[in-house]
C-alpha cells in the first residue's frame, strides 16, 4: 500500500474510493478547518492510501483527486510526499513535511459541498462521482466536463486574481460544456445551447430576459463579447442600463459549478440550486 500526504484539505472522515481511501489526521472540526483554511500554508491534514487493487495510474489519480478536493473546498489542495514503510500517522519521520509553503492560497468563494461535520457522506459520494467522470473513457461530454471543471479551479489556483481572465475561463467552460451536451457546434449565438442545457437542468433562465438580467443568458454573452472583442468590463444596453462584469462574475462561477454537479448526478439534499442568484450555497434549516 502507498500512503501519500494531503495538504490543505478540510477532512475529518474516512472516504472509501476506488481501490484507495482518504484518512484524516484530525477529528476536531475547528482544528481541521483552521489548518485547511490557512491562506499562507498547506498543512498536512490527511493521507491518501492506495492499494494494489486501485485501477488507476498513480499519477492520474493524484492529479485528478487534487482537482476534486480543490473544487470542493474552493482552495488549492496538494497531494505529495510518500510515507515510508516504517512510519505511521502517529509517528511521522522528522524529515516528513508537516506543511508546504508556497504562494498565497486564494479563496474561491467558499466550499461547494457540505463539510464532513454536517454532510454525513456528501463529500465521499461527490469525490467518487467526480473521479468516475474525470478518469473514465473519453467522450465529447466527458472531455467538455474535464475542461470546464479545471477552468473552475484555475480561477482561484492562480497566483493573482484577474477578473477578466476569470470571467473568460468560466464562460468558455460553460459554453464548451453546453455545446458538447447539445452536440451543437454550429449555433452562431452560444446563448442558444447554453439556455437549452440550463433549462433542461431546471435552472430559471431565458435566452433573453430584459426584466431580469441575471437570469438572461444574453447578459453574460454580451459581457463576454465586450471583454473579448473590446477589452471592456461592462456592457451598456440599448436602453441605457449598464451591466458590470464584476457584478456577474460570482453568479457565473456558481452557475457553472452547479451545472457540473448536475452532470454527475450529485444531490445530497443540502445544495441550494438557486445559490447563483441568492449567494447561499446550502439550504437553510
Amino acid at each position: 500500500m502507498i500512503r501519500i500526504g494531503i495538504y490543505g484539505y478540510e477532512c475529518k472522515k474516512i472516504y472509501e474510493l476506488y481501490g484507495s481511501r482518504i484518512v484524516p489526521l484530525y477529528s476536531q472540526s475547528t482544528l481541521v478547518r483552521k489548518l485547511a483554511s490557512d491562506q499562507h500554508c498547506y498543512h498536512l491534514t490527511a493521507f491518501l492510501e492506495i492499494s494494489d487493487k486501485c485501477p488507476y495510474e498513480l499519477r492520474l489519480l493524484i492529479f485528478n483527486l487534487e482537482a476534486v478536493l480543490s473544487f470542493i473546498d474552493q482552495r488549492d489542495v496538494i497531494i505529495t510526499n510518500q510515507l515510508q514503510s516504517n512510519e505511521t500517522y502517529e509517528r511521522l519521520g522528522d524529515d516528513f513535511a508537516k506543511e508546504v509553503r508556497g504562494h498565497f492560497r486564494r479563496n474561491g468563494g467558499g466550499c461547494v459541498i457540505m463539510s464532513d461535520a454536517s454532510g454525513e457522506n456528501s463529500r465521499e459520494v461527490f469525490i467518487n462521482k467526480s473521479l468516475n467522470v474525470l478518469l473514465s473513457e473519453t467522450t465529447p461530454e466527458n472531455i467538455a466536463f474535464r475542461g470546464a471543471f479545471f477552468r473552475c479551479i484555475e480561477v482561484f489556483r492562480g497566483r493573482a486574481s484577474f477578473i477578466d481572465v476569470s470571467y473568460y475561463l468560466l464562460f468558455s467552460g460553460l459554453e464548451s460544456f453546453c455545446r458538447a451536451i447539445e452536440d451543437d457546434y454550429s449555433s452562431k449565438n452560444c446563448a442558444t445551447p447554453i439556455t437549452r442545457v440550463l433549462v433542461g437542468y431546471g435552472f430559471d433562465v431565458k435566452q433573453e430576459n430584459l426584466d431580469s438580467p441575471y437570469k438572461s443568458i444574453m447578459t453574460y454573452v454580451h459581457l463576454r463579447n465586450g471583454l473579448f472583442h473590446n477589452g471592456q468590463l461592462e456592457k451598456v444596453a440599448k436602453n441605457g442600463d449598464v451591466f458590470k462584469l464584476v457584478d456577474y462574475l460570482s453568479p457565473l462561477r456558481m452557475l457553472l459549478q452547479l451545472v457540473l454537479i448536475k452532470f454527475i448526478k450529485f444531490d445530497d439534499g443540502y445544495l441550494n440550486w438557486n445559490c447563483w442568484l441568492d449567494g447561499q450555497p446550502f439550504k437553510r434549516g
